[in-house]
């Protein structure tokens, strides 16, 4: 028998920098990204039981094996395109993808969606998204597997 399945399960220190991922234990979903000392860290993204909807940037801890979708693409809401960047959410600037994520309240990082490394952002020169979800093409048609924020309507 086939198994129809494209995860890949791994450890956190084998996935690639700008890789989509789901934590085993709770089924909720990072992307891996490295911080401004090339250390390793991740993305968490808000889950609906999330108090708001702010991307956190985790530091160390990831021993769990987790499920790395290598095909994963993200596709923003047109439609919610908002002119100024604000809080978390999918930038587009020029040709490349940004996500910002807090440190703690009032700290926070961009970082490049494909490389998974720490960047700036002429907010003058960019476009933010309020509205994306990540999934895979399967048979021609996108299959989510997250929506931001994780409240919101198709």
């Amino acid at each position: 028998m086939q198994v129809d399945f494209n995860g890949v399960i791994t450890g956190f220190d084998r996935l690639p920098l700008g890789g989509f991922f789901q934590f085993s234990s709770d089924g909720s979903f990072g992307l891996c990204v490295a911080d401004g000392g090339g250390a390793r860290a991740a993305l968490t993204l808000p889950t609906a039981d999330s108090k708001n909807n702010t991307i956190w940037i985790q530091i160390g801890g990831m021993t769990q094996p987790l499920i790395h979708f290598p095909d994963a693409a993200m596709r923003p809401k047109l439609s919610s395109r908002i002119p100024r960047v604000i809080g978390s959410g999918l930038i587009c600037a020029g040709a490349q993808r940004f996500i910002r994520a807090f440190e703690t309240q009032s700290q926070h990082k961009i970082f490049d969606v494909e490389s998974g490394l720490i960047a700036a952002v002429d907010d003058h020169q960019a476009v933010q998204f309020s509205e994306w979800s990540v999934g895979r093409t399967v048979d021609g048609k996108f299959e989510e597997l997250y929506r931001f924020p994780p409240n919101s309507t198709k």
